[in-house]
Order: C-alpha cells, then sequence, then structure tokens
C-alpha cells in the first residue's frame, strides 16, 4: 500500500464515521419534550430595540411576543441552543487532519525542495475502543524519500468497557443533557404563557373595572341632579343632597385609582411582552366563561404522567446511575486488547504488526470501596427525592383542582348577585320616584350594583386563570386553546348589563 493510496483510505474511512455520525444525530436528537422546540433557533438571540406597541392586542399576539422578546426567557432559550450544540459536538466521535509542507534548502552542492503530505485519523468507539491511523510520504525534489503508514487499535475488555467507558458517558451526559434543557425549556415557557395571561387579563380587569367606575360617577351624577331638585322641592332633606354628594366624590377617587392601576397593569403587560413601554393597545380579547367539572383523582394521574419535574428527578437518577456504574466497573481489573501495525519505506519496505493484552489488577483500594458506596448513597436519596416530588405534584394538583372549584362557585354566586343587584337597584329607584324611600337607599343600591359587577368580571377572569394554572400543574401546554373571545367594556346605561352576560 503506498502513502497515497492510504491517504485516500483515511479520506474513506472518515467519510464512513462521518455519515455514521449524522445518522446517530439524527436519532439521538428527537425532542423528549417537543411542544415550542421548532421555533427555537439563534435568530431568537438576535439584539434589537423593543418595537412599539401594536394599536390591537390580542392574547395570541401577546403571547407570541413574549416567546420571542421577553428578556428573562431568552436565557432558557441560549441553554437549550448551547446543550444541543454541545451534543453535536459530542456526538462525532472522530477526527480528521491533514497537514503538509514544503522546505526549500539552498548550499553550496546546489538548491533542493523538500515535501511532506500526510493525515491522520481518529475514533473513540462508545464501548470505549480507541482506533488510529497516521500517513505520511516525503519527497526531495520528485524522487520519494520515506513514508509511512500506521495504525492502532485499543479495545478495554472489563474496567472501563463499553457502558462504563469514557465515550459511552460523555455520549449519554451529553444527551441527558439536552433533555434537561428540553424539559426546562417546556416548563420555562408554561411559566411565560401564565405570566403573560396573567398579566393581559389583570390589564383586560382593569380596563372593564374602569368601565364599570364611569357608569357608577354616571349614576352618582344623576343621583346629585335629582337630590338637588326633591330638595327644591321640598321633599328630602338637605342631608340626603351632602350623602349624594359624598357618593358622587368618593365614585370621582374610585375611578382615579382604577384608571392609574389600568394604565399601570398595561405597562408591566408591554413590559413582559418585551415592547415599547407607554403605549395603549387595544386588548381586544376576553374570556368567556365556561365552567367544567374537574377530578382530581384524573388529574393527579394525568399530572404524573405528564410532569416535566418528574421527567428532570428520572433524569438525574439515570446521571446517578451511570456514576454507581462507573464506580463499579473501575474496582475491576483492567484488561485491554490493544493491537498496531506500521508501514516504512525509504529505499526497502519495512513492515511490524503487534497484537496483545494489557492488564493490572487494584489492590484493596479503599478509595475505589467508597466511591461506590457514596454513589450508591446519593442514588437512594435521589430515588427518594422523586418519590417526594410525585407527592407535592399530587397536594399541587388538588389545590388547583380545588382553587378552580372555588373560582367556578364564585362565578355563580356574583352572576346571581349581579342579578339581585341590578333588580334592586331598579325598585330603589322606583321606590324614590314614588316617594316610598330615601335618597340613601337609592346610593346604597347603586353600590351594591358596582360591586356585583367587578365581583363578576374578577371572579370570570380567576376561574379562567385557575384552569390555566391548573393546565400547569398537570404537565398540559398551557399555550393551546387560548381565548379568543372580542373584550367588551361595559356601556353607560348598566354597570351590571354587560359583565354579566355569559
Amino acid at each position: 500500500m503506498s502513502s497515497a493510496r492510504a491517504t485516500v483510505a483515511i479520506f474513506l474511512l472518515a467519510a464512513c464515521f462521518a455519515a455514521l455520525g449524522a445518522a446517530q444525530a439524527a436519532e439521538n436528537l428527537r425532542p423528549e419534550w417537543s411542544v415550542g422546540q421548532d421555533q427555537v433557533s439563534p435568530e431568537l438571540l438576535k439584539v434589537t430595540p423593543p418595537p412599539p406597541a401594536p394599536s390591537e392586542l390580542i392574547v395570541t399576539d401577546a403571547v407570541d411576543f413574549a416567546l420571542r422578546r421577553n428578556i428573562g426567557f431568552r436565557g432558557t432559550i441560549q441553554n437549550l441552543l448551547v446543550q444541543r450544540s454541545a451534543l453535536y459536538v459530542t456526538l462525532q466521535r472522530w477526527n480528521l487532519t491533514l497537514n503538509g509542507s514544503v522546505d526549500r534548502a539552498k548550499s553550496d552542492s546546489g538548491t533542493a525542495t523538500e515535501y511532506s503530505a500526510g493525515g491522520s485519523f481518529f475514533y473513540t468507539g462508545v464501548t470505549g475502543a480507541s482506533f488510529s491511523v497516521s500517513s505520511e510520504l516525503q519527497k526531495l525534489d520528485s524522487v520519494e524519500k520515506a513514508e509511512t503508514v500506521a495504525a492502532s487499535l485499543s479495545q478495554p475488555l472489563l474496567a472501563g468497557s463499553f457502558k462504563a467507558s469514557a465515550a459511552y458517558e460523555a455520549v449519554r451526559q451529553a444527551r441527558n443533557n439536552y433533555r434537561a434543557a428540553l424539559l426546562s425549556y417546556f416548563i420555562s415557557r408554561q411559566d411565560l404563557i401564565v405570566s403573560v395571561l396573567s398579566a393581559y387579563f389583570d390589564a383586560v380587569e382593569s380596563g372593564q373595572l374602569v368601565g364599570i367606575q364611569e357608569s357608577s360617577v354616571r349614576l352618582a351624577e344623576q343621583a346629585v341632579t335629582d337630590a338637588r331638585l326633591r330638595l327644591e322641592a321640598g321633599l328630602i332633606a338637605e342631608i340626603d343632597l351632602t350623602r349624594a354628594e359624598l357618593q358622587l366624590s368618593q365614585s370621582q377617587a374610585a375611578l382615579v385609582s382604577a384608571r392609574q392601576s389600568e394604565q399601570d397593569a398595561v405597562d408591566q403587560l408591554l413590559l413582559l411582552l418585551g415592547l415599547q413601554v407607554g403605549g395603549r393597545p387595544k386588548l381586544a380579547t376576553t374570556v368567556e366563561y365556561k365552567p367544567v367539572e374537574f377530578s382530581a383523582d384524573t388529574t393527579v394521574a394525568a399530572a404524573l404522567q405528564r410532569r416535566p419535574e418528574i421527567r428532570l428527578a428520572e433524569l438525574s437518577i439515570e446521571d446517578l446511575e451511570a456514576a454507581l456504574r462507573i464506580n463499579r466497573s473501575q474496582r475491576l481489573p483492567t484488561l485491554d486488547l490493544v493491537g498496531a501495525f506500521q508501514r516504512t519505506g525509504d529505499g526497502t519496505t519495512d513492515k511490524t504488526w503487534s497484537l496483545g493484552l494489557q492488564a493490572s489488577v487494584p489492590i484493596a483500594s479503599r478509595a475505589l470501596t467508597e466511591a461506590v458506596r457514596q454513589a450508591n448513597w446519593a442514588l437512594l436519596v435521589s430515588q427518594q427525592e422523586r418519590e417526594d416530588l410525585k407527592q407535592q405534584v399530587t397536594a399541587d394538583v388538588r389545590s388547583q383542582v380545588h382553587a378552580a372549584d372555588a373560582a367556578r362557585a364564585n362565578v355563580d354566586i356574583a352572576a346571581k348577585g349581579l342579578e339581585v343587584a341590578q333588580r334592586s337597584f331598579q325598585i330603589a329607584g322606583r321606590m324614590v320616584e314614588e316617594g316610598l324611600a330615601t335618597n340613601r337607599d337609592l346610593l346604597d343600591a347603586q353600590n351594591a350594583l358596582a360591586t356585583s359587577g367587578t365581583s363578576l368580571v374578577t371572579g370570570k377572569i380567576n376561574y379562567y386563570l385557575a384552569t390555566v394554572r391548573l393546565k400547569r400543574s398537570m404537565g398540559v401546554d398551557v399555550g393551546t386553546e387560548l381565548p379568543a373571545g372580542r373584550a367588551e367594556t361595559p356601556a353607560a346605561g348598566g354597570a351590571g348589563a354587560e359583565v354579566g352576560g355569559k
């Protein structure tokens, strides 16, 4: 075999291992938790100034903005890309190097040019095997001077072999790190979407409460006007007018506070979405009240199967099992199969090859024995932590089920209370007109109507967010089935008319 043919053989061998590495990468890169992974790319980490808020913002666009622009979420994206890149690097178990040189020497006897070219290929297998091939050709002007081809092979048979080998552990660890990054990405994505939904509907609720307070102010202004007319007609005492004016003042102060809360809520939402703070987009989505019955046993069973935190705990156990396996392997004798071949040519050809075994036996090593014990203890603790985590998940899911049930009950109570408040307000108005009640009764009914309308708006949003938190506790993607209803601001004539509709 000439050195040129050996170099070509190295190229072919490298191409085969490259194809094998690509096949392994394609197989091992199937995401264990695939939600949202197709949207992850380095483009998401580009530095761009915050864009202005759109004139209208629906909740699906808000979630999309946050997933692409939220500064806190970018750290999670970076970690996922880093672990993906590290897995690509680890899966390439081979290395190919080409080298060459040209030296021109001048002496009294003349000028000579020496050329050298060669290459080397190195591969480590997940069985612990290592294989290398190198080839070098040297020429002086056009005359071949020397050529060398060498190959070596080593395969552990006991300690450090197969699943206890450094190469196998490197691939396994890189794959686990990538899977953990996938799970962490899913958890962070879930938390971000829940935060966006909470902030969005907090702003929506604040806007609806502004509408309710504006309606209350108009009703209070009308009450003051009616009280003045009745006072002039001698139908009421001056104290009733004073009470009406005090009620108007309180309603106006509540309106100022509600508007401030709305502005703050919108600013916090835009900050969370990575948009320019200070915009005033129209929030065009509201929740629809769709009560659902939840079974604690069913939801707990689903959560134990789907929660990413449990899968992260299982990956941790897998890492500790690998550590125990490696420590046990290190207590075994080393027995390596080694082989080598070398061919040199410099006018004459010389070939040498060797094949043999190398062995060593550890004797009475306390460090190795204690390392196995420590690895086993760490594994037992991690396994117990997984069991405790399952209990925490069960408690969390049951708590979220109870919270959703309570929120649903509060909506039903608020809806009935609003109906009663509307009738009470209408009755109080008629009784005041007929002289059967005082203006104070009307003001009390008005306050009850505003409070009931506020409770219903808050109750519906709280119920929706409770169901979202329940889905998150179950490990269900909270980015699906986002609400698409159009937001409505309560009309001036009835503080509870629009907000009370189901």
